[in-house]
């Protein structure tokens, strides 16, 4: 039986990976116009996080044929050169849901770092659906040749493993996402106060 993500009527679409100079709700808008020929009637709203190294920014489309044909022509697009990314809401993809993100996930290494989202997708849409993917970006928006891709069903996630098995680049492997406790095991250094001015690094 198949297990999949449920609809929602949301029609929010979240941008990501968006350049940090020079960008603005304006600049949003007339990439809605270029790649999707879509006419915004409500201003993008950026969230321009100093701590991250790109901003990201939600829209809102009312008309339901518009909202569907920005979801798929925004899903991969690029602002001056730099590759970005449009994604539905979904509340299924939020963070809370952690069984299912590990179900249905798997990430992916070496990747060539001359290939875009649409290469990592065109390589595994014989496997099935992609629900969501991403190539991990460096601040300047180079690859930094791994990323992740969440699939609709959850049996599609360890297909893609045995898929790549014997592949030399864009290898599969199970998402294993870290674990604090964990992580707290790997810890091997000791603090050490109040040591004698005499003692030396011998």
């Amino acid at each position: 039986m198949h297990q999949s993500f449920g609809d929602t009527n949301q029609n929010l679409l979240y941008l990501y990976d968006l350049p940090k100079d020079d960008i603005s709700s304006k600049k949003l808008a007339e990439a809605f116009k270029v790649h999707a020929g879509v006419s915004l009637e409500v201003q993008p709203q950026i969230r321009r996080d100093i701590t991250r190294p790109f901003y990201s920014a939600m829209v809102t489309i009312k008309d339901p044929v518009q909202f569907e044909k920005a979801c798929e022509k925004m899903r991969y697009f690029d602002i001056d050169g730099k590759q970005c990314r449009g994604l539905q809401f979904d509340k299924h993809l939020l963070g809370s849901n952690k069984e299912k993100l590990l179900s249905h996930n798997v990430f992916i290494r070496n990747i060539p770092k001359d290939w875009k989202h649409t290469d990592l997708q065109n390589k595994f849409n014989d496997v099935g659906k992609v629900k969501s993917l991403k190539i991990s970006l460096n601040g300047d928006h180079s690859s930094r040749g791994y990323g992740f891709i969440c699939f609709e069903q959850e049996e599609d996630a360890p297909m893609a493993v045995s898929k790549s098995l014997d592949d030399d680049d864009t290898v599969a492997i199970k998402f294993e996402p870290k674990d604090r406790r964990s992580l707290r095991k790997l810890i091997n250094n000791v603090y050490v106060k109040n040591i004698p001015l005499a003692y030396t690094d011998v």
